[in-house]
């Protein structure tokens, strides 16, 4: 970040000479897009670039003006507009410093996703003041990563006039340390060399999400110090100087507050490993993922402690028929990370070939960067993923979305869970059109047909779920029923257990219309008759 603002300040220095030079100067954009998580110094650093752009004379006055969606956009039609005016007028010489600038475009478009949202009109009315006062304002949009990149695509004119975006990391535990040490000598406390080492201890121990508040948690953290110690010292009739000013280990307060932390975290991937060791079937998936998730614990463990840690990929291959619970388990995966904190979200996205593949050169790519983004903090779902690598098509679109998924698998690679599923047979020739892609999915778990005695056990879940009971004798001719279903490439296992639901319950119907007054009983009861085909099969 810093040698970024370095960069732009020595091209307006640079430019300077130039015009002095009697040279022409280059077209440079000097509005910004601040991307990153709260507590990164984004305003602290926007009030210095503005003080500096000052001092070279690049701007008049350099002053910042901070401002977010409730000082752009009014309630009503035609207000935003004078809202937006009055503040870009008020940073006319300085910069103005939008937060959490997202807010101005809401995915859902606003109203609860129905009704016209004046952000928008903020949008608008931002873009046409930047352009009519190109050179008495720098404007500087600041918020989360993935939401920027979808801000600056909701209006054309966003992007090209902030063409540079400069990336906050969130701060490492020694800089928290170090952010914590300063705000120490600033009010005269002192760390004990225990201290010091407990305090690494706790901000390892945080989950850094997307919303990990970084700086603010670090002054958070000496608040509740020098809190605890004003409590503890009160317990005593004198205390020396040295004593008032020394913070304690105690003072952390941090192996309780660490210790609650970690058991919601465990007891989290406890109830959603039950939930996975629940589903009916697939004994070996269940394996697989459990220990999966116990390696990627282990890593986890390993680095609080500063011990080297074993390289893991987290993307998979889903291979086997349809309807075995492959969405299903992946959703799973993708909550399991969220809790072990390995992801900051674990939402799960779909997506198939017509959501990646467009129709004319530079579409595919596009698409699916937008797929991708949608995506991160969680895992992107590719189901039939073989279908991006058709063998008998040498100039086929899908083969363009394959070397952009790689490249953004790579570039975020800790930011997005990639699971690939599809056919065994098609998933290894997907995984041969490239280089790239066998070396990103290394862990391929195979998901097998389910057994008859499985499918009745899904059956009969379905249909306590739907308010209907089967007998004894109902459940033997189902077990029969899928004992004689042809097992090839296109059986549905799960589906084809709903389709029979459907079939039956159907069925029930049709006996239940001539009967008399049916009771409660009567129509929740399938029956041996309901089974389609069941009397010829026994």
């Amino acid at each position: 970040m810093k040698r970024e603002v370095a960069t732009l300040v020595g091209l307006h220095r640079v430019s300077q000479r130039r015009a002095e030079a009697g040279l022409p100067v280059p077209p440079m954009s000097r509005h910004m897009v601040f991307a990153g998580a709260p507590g990164t110094g984004k305003t602290t650093v926007a009030r210095l670039y503005g003080r500096i752009l000052a001092g070279l004379g690049v701007l008049p006055g350099g002053q910042l003006v901070e401002a977010s969606r409730a000082d752009l956009v009014a309630e009503h039609i035609g207000g935003t507009a004078v809202k937006t005016t009055e503040k870009f007028t008020s940073a006319i010489g300085g910069v103005l410093f939008i937060d959490e600038a997202y807010t101005l475009s809401p995915v859902d478009g606003g109203a609860g996703g129905g009704g016209h949202d004046f952000g928008r009109e903020a949008i608008d009315t931002l873009v046409k003041l930047m352009e009519d006062h190109r050179d008495a304002v720098v404007v500087i949009v600041a918020g989360y990563s993935p939401q920027m990149r979808a801000f600056l695509e909701s209006n054309p004119g966003l992007s090209s006039r902030f063409a540079k975006t400069i990336e906050f990391e969130s701060y490492s535990t020694p800089e928290l340390v170090t952010i914590v040490e300063s705000l120490c000598r600033k009010h005269h406390y002192a760390l004990e060399y225990d201290t010091r080492a407990a305090l690494g201890e706790l901000f390892d121990g945080m989950p850094r999400t997307a919303s990990f508040g970084n700086a603010r948690v670090a002054r958070q953290v000496f608040e509740e110090m020098i809190g605890r110690q004003a409590f503890r010292l009160a317990q005593s009739a004198t205390s020396s100087g040295v004593e008032l000013a020394q913070l304690l280990p105690e003072d952390l307060g941090a192996p309780a507050d660490g210790g609650a932390e970690e058991a919601a975290r465990n007891g989290e991937v406890d109830r959603l490993l039950a939930k996975l060791h629940g589903m009916i079937g697939l004994s070996e998936v269940k394996r697989e993922v459990s220990e999966l998730i116990d390696l990627l614990e282990n890593v986890r463990a390993r680095l609080r402690a500063g011990l080297p840690a074993p390289s893991v990929s987290r993307h998979l291959v889903f291979s086997g028929p349809p309807g075995t619970g492959k969405t299903t388990v992946a959703r799973l995966y993708g909550q399991l990370l969220a809790a072990l904190g390995a992801l900051p979200r674990g939402q799960l996205v779909e997506v198939a070939r017509p959501d990646l593949v467009g129709e004319y050169i530079g579409h595919t790519a596009q698409r699916t960067k937008e797929a991708f983004e949608r995506a991160r903090g969680g895992v992107l779902f590719i189901d039939e993923a073989y279908t991006l690598a058709p063998p008998d098509a040498r100039q086929d679109f899908g083969r363009e979305a394959i070397d952009t998924l790689v490249k953004l698998m790579e570039d975020h690679r800790d930011e997005v869970v990639v699971i690939a599923a599809g056919y065994e047979e098609e998933m290894a020739a997907f995984l041969a059109a490239n280089a790239g892609l066998q070396s990103r999915f290394t862990r391929r778990i195979h998901f097998a047909n389910y057994a008859a005695d499985e499918l009745v056990a899904i059956f009969e879940g379905l249909a306590r779920q739907a308010g209907y009971e089967c007998r004894g004798d109902t459940l033997v001719a189902l077990r029969a029923l899928f004992e004689a279903a042809p097992r090839d490439r296109t059986f549905g296992n799960g589906r084809y257990a709903r389709q029979v639901l459907d079939e039956v319950v159907t069925r029930q119907a049709g006996r239940l219309r001539t009967a008399t007054a049916p009771t409660v009983d009567d129509l929740r009861a399938l029956l041996i008759e309901d089974i389609p085909l069941a009397a010829t099969r026994l």
